[in-house]
């Protein structure tokens, strides 16, 4: 029963913008407090993996991510969508996700000693490589025809992130003596900024908006769909397990990478 409304209760704060699961963790911790420790991080792990799975709900309907991590679903699941099979987008996203979970947590029992050796054996150096590749594959993936923008972009985001207190010599950097910019711009009021903005101006450039009403018929994908891809489940699968266990680097890039 704790398994079924913590994982409810997770998909209901990645579906809200402006929530993550690790803000879903921080105020369920204050509830898990005095339970039993097994107990406590069954809860946590399904709230987490839930608010990851929700987000992709509001990716794919409205082009909005509901977390940082489900900002590579809306380069093809918005427009899955927009063309009236939303239901088969969710239905998939449904499937990766779970396949996702599963396959981490059999790689986590299996080769966690090799694992974790590896994550720990990163250093500035291979992070710094590891960013500029992340940047590389964003604007590949972004703009496929004109990968150039796509690019700027990942730098103009490098730039953004370089805003605010410098963590080794507590320095400001780019804040312009307002105090407001020395904590810098946190990860989540950017992506939602951004794609909400985008959004916007979309609006804005097209005021007469044509609404499409179509029913959603299937949302369970067909076994022969799951099983034409199944080289790339379980190529993401790895991508996601090894960038996962790399501290500092999370979900969000290892969606884009995969």
């Amino acid at each position: 029963f704790d398994v079924f409304w913590s994982t409810q209760l997770g998909i209901l704060v990645g579906m809200l913008p402006g929530l993550t699961a690790t803000m879903g963790i921080a105020l369920m911790a204050t509830i898990t407090y005095k339970f039993v420790g097994s107990h406590a991080i069954l809860i946590l792990i399904c709230m987490y993996i839930g608010a990851i799975f929700g987000g992709s709900r509001t990716a794919i309907l409205i082009n909005i991510p509901g977390t940082p991590a489900n900002a590579a679903t809306t380069v093809d699941g918005h427009p899955l969508a927009k063309q009236g099979k939303a239901g088969q987008a969710m239905g998939l996203a449904t499937t990766g996700s779970f396949l996702g979970s599963l396959f981490g947590m059999v790689m986590l029992a299996i080769f966690t000693p090799i694992i974790g050796n590896a994550a720990l054996s990163f250093h500035s150096f291979e992070y710094f490589w590891l960013t500029i590749f992340g940047i590389i594959i964003c604007g590949t993936l972004t703009a496929p025809k004109d990968p150039l923008k796509g690019w700027v972009a990942g730098f103009l985001g490098l730039f953004v992130a370089t805003i605010g207190m410098e963590g080794m010599h507590a320095y400001r950097r780019f804040s312009f003596g307002n105090v407001n910019l020395a904590g810098g711009i946190q990860l989540l009021p950017a992506m939602i900024g951004v794609f909400g903005f985008s959004e916007v101006l979309m609006v804005m450039k097209k005021p007469e908006i044509k609404i499409v009403s179509r029913k959603i018929e299937r949302v369970i994908p067909r076994l022969k769909d799951i099983t034409k891809h199944w080289k790339t489940i379980i190529r993401s699968g790895f991508i996601g397990t090894i960038i996962g266990a790399i501290p500092g680097v999370g979900e969000d890039i290892a969606a884009w990478v995969s």
